[in-house]
């Protein structure tokens, strides 16, 4: 559950949740209990996670717990000794869980001795952290470990979660294993390219952010009156691009668009679709984005990526960045309608001049590229 108010949420997080760790700390813990929370809908690395368990009996080992926001979609398919809870039910789910995975979001309750709560993430940091992360007291330890995909996030990681250099660990994201599964078969017609176009939110209704000081269209650089030229160009290309919206992004300024070439999709409309991101990416050649952490997981993929970057200045000085965004964006920079023709073009005549430079931040944000990290993460913790 996300408390919009932050100083409503910081009393809260201040006053109430000490007492919450005072009681943690004097019970038992089930050892047999997995529980993981996510403030949001249950995705990410939790839901991989989840997906990894059930595949692999642990339900038959532990009794396991989900709580997220979307939690009564899934009630009545829970599979045997697993159960899924809303928010009021969480915190008395932490208080009786030995093992605990956030993804998104945390209740800032610290450990007990017996426990082990670890944060995985849902995407490593390239925006910096946002202000509710950078106001937030944190003078208390909230997790055993924190995730990292590489080293050169230890620091970064370290500051946005307030824990020693110690507590993070290196490992792969547990929604990256779908990268490594054959190519999906999602229908999208006749193509000879397909390119996943994927913004991050500038403005969000459910956590009352926004991270530019203008107004921005919900898709950067292309203005809505041109969508109709685009779908033309990428048809005359034969090449498609689906615009996935963040699942935060306000879409009070939305309107379905409905083109062959020029796919714009909602996260609603994404999921109605049965399709799941990380799969879709796998399917896709080439990836447009501007400030997603998203491109670090399609890195593992080797193919090329746009970068849009037309209110990058306004972005800076509103939220800014946690890694320098000239070293770490491995791509073609996109201001204008010309420069994504131009990159569709390039992606067409297989004219890739930024391979070498994937290969370098790759290995910098993807220590282990091997794939397999659910089964990694658990081991790691003892499970």
């Amino acid at each position: 559950m996300i408390i919009k108010n932050l100083k409503l949420k910081f009393f809260i997080y201040n006053s109430i949740f000490p007492v919450l760790t005072w009681i943690n700390k004097r019970l038992k813990h089930n050892r047999r209990q997995v529980f993981l929370y996510c403030n949001l809908s249950f995705r990410d690395n939790n839901r991989a996670l989840y997906d990894y368990m059930i595949a692999h009996d642990y339900n038959k080992r532990y009794k396991i717990v989900v709580s997220a926001s979307d939690y009564k979609d899934f009630v009545s398919m829970a599979p045997k000794n697993v159960t899924f809870v809303g928010p009021l039910r969480a915190v008395m789910t932490y208080f009786s869980s030995k093992w605990i995975f956030y993804c998104i979001g945390k209740l800032p309750i610290e450990p007990a001795d017996d426990q082990y709560v670890i944060h995985m993430e849902h995407g490593m940091p390239f925006k910096d952290a946002s202000e509710g992360q950078s106001k937030y007291n944190i003078k208390s330890q909230h997790y055993t470990n924190v995730m990292a995909t590489g080293k050169c996030f230890v620091e970064p990681q370290a500051h946005i979660y307030g824990v020693p250099l110690e507590k993070i660990f290196i490992s792969g994201n547990p929604k990256c294993d779908s990268l490594y599964l054959p190519n999906p078969q999602y229908d999208f017609g006749e193509y000879t390219k397909l390119v996943l176009w994927a913004p991050t939110f500038r403005k969000s209704t459910s956590m009352n952010m926004q991270d530019t000081m203008e107004e921005q269209p919900v898709i950067p650089i292309v203005d809505v009156g041109r969508f109709g030229e685009l779908n033309g160009y990428l048809k005359k290309m034969g090449v498609k691009i689906v615009v996935k919206l963040h699942p935060e992004q306000d879409l009070s300024k939305y309107d379905v668009v409905d083109m062959d070439y020029f796919i714009l999709l909602s996260h609603q409309e994404f999921l109605k679709r049965g399709m799941e991101l990380y799969r879709f990416m796998k399917q896709c050649d080439a990836m447009i984005t501007d400030y997603s952490s998203i491109f670090y997981d399609f890195l593992l993929l080797d193919r090329p990526i746009g970068f849009t970057e037309d209110d990058i200045d306004d972005y800076a000085d509103k939220r800014g960045f946690a890694m320098d965004p000239d070293s770490y964006r491995p791509g073609m920079r996109l201001r204008s309608y010309d420069d994504i023709c131009l990159f569709i073009k390039d992606l067409v005549d297989e004219n890739d001049c930024y391979k070498a430079d994937r290969d370098r931040v790759n290995s910098l944000v993807n220590e282990d590229m091997t794939g397999d990290y659910s089964r990694k993460v658990l081991n790691f913790v003892g499970l």
